[in-house]
């Protein structure tokens, strides 16, 4: 019996956490030793209230000003801020944000991309925010756990991230998706922020907000399974490239097809539109939909 205990514990360690967990799943393990919940939020929203054990950071711990556009942060700050978060390479971490406004919960996804390139695979997102939480009447609290820090060692993925080089050589040779509301994408309404108006040539619609209802609750798998299988025509063996303006819309776009869907190769262009759109050596389309023809 002792056995089947011990065994049964390091069958759960090695399992993945699911890429979007509910309140009351995370209720159940909030208290895990391998689990870190992570609040994302800005001002004092988390020593108001938050969920227990939850650590804290903000989105510009993780994405700075580079002087033409905001990028993920240099790796060694990466690290820093993972070590003090205290999560190890092997530790399940739960991301989630008070959703007051959709780039809230973009910042989540933004970080969940950031853990995966630095290689914390495990990650997942609290569906609903905060508010399903709260909708649940579960405790919140205004005590900061103790964090023992860790010494993690990013393993870079270099799969998961996009420069314009590498987006101008593959242009028509694989699929890009545009995160971006589709009047921007059409270039009917202008991108702040960008000069230039349209999609990289070739980039196909999809955004965001597309894949969450009005209280920012994933929509049920089955049908993004059916949009990206059927509508898009995506194939999970093969690679993708997402983008936006400038990576936090199209962070959630990577969110739901690699993580969610399960696609093995999904690449995002950080630097997005507010670099590309910005040139006059990129090649752009305006004024229609395209799709990728394999």
């Amino acid at each position: 019996m002792k056995f089947f205990i011990v065994l049964l514990s390091v069958i759960t360690s090695v399992l993945a956490i699911e890429p979007i967990v509910t309140a009351q799943w995370l209720n159940e393990h909030k208290n895990d030793a391998n689990l870190r919940i992570v609040e994302v939020s800005d001002g004092d929203l988390y020593s108001l209230e938050h969920i227990p054990n939850a650590a804290h950071t903000t989105i510009d711990k993780w994405r700075f000003d580079n002087g033409t556009f905001l990028s993920i942060r240099p790796v060694a700050e990466i690290e820093k801020e993972i070590s003090v978060l205290g999560i190890g390479e092997k530790m399940d971490v739960v991301l989630y944000a008070p959703i007051n406004d959709p780039k809230d919960l973009l910042k989540t996804s933004y970080i969940y991309w950031a853990l995966n390139y630095h290689g914390i695979k495990n990650v997942a997102l609290l569906d609903g925010g905060i508010k399903a939480w709260k909708n649940a009447n579960l405790e919140l609290t205004q005590v900061e756990p103790s964090i023992e820090q860790t010494a993690f060692k990013a393993k870079i993925d270099s799969a998961k991230i996009a420069d314009i080089t590498y987006v101008k050589t593959h242009l028509g040779k694989l699929p890009m998706i545009d995160a971006r509301p589709s009047d921007m994408y059409l270039g009917i309404t202008p991108t702040p922020t960008v000069k230039r108006n349209g999609h990289i040539k070739g980039g196909m619609s999809y955004s965001w907000n597309y894949s969450v209802d009005k209280g920012y609750y994933l929509k049920s798998k089955a049908m993004l399974e059916s949009i990206f299988k059927e509508g898009y025509r995506l194939d999970k063996n093969k690679e993708v490239l997402v983008y936006c303006t400038g990576g936090l819309e199209t962070s959630f776009n990577y969110f739901v097809l690699s993580g969610v869907l399960g696609y093995k190769n999904v690449r995002l262009y950080d630097a997005s539109m507010k670099e590309w759109g910005n040139r006059e050596d990129t090649p752009m389309t305006q004024y229609r939909y395209e799709m990728f023809k394999k």
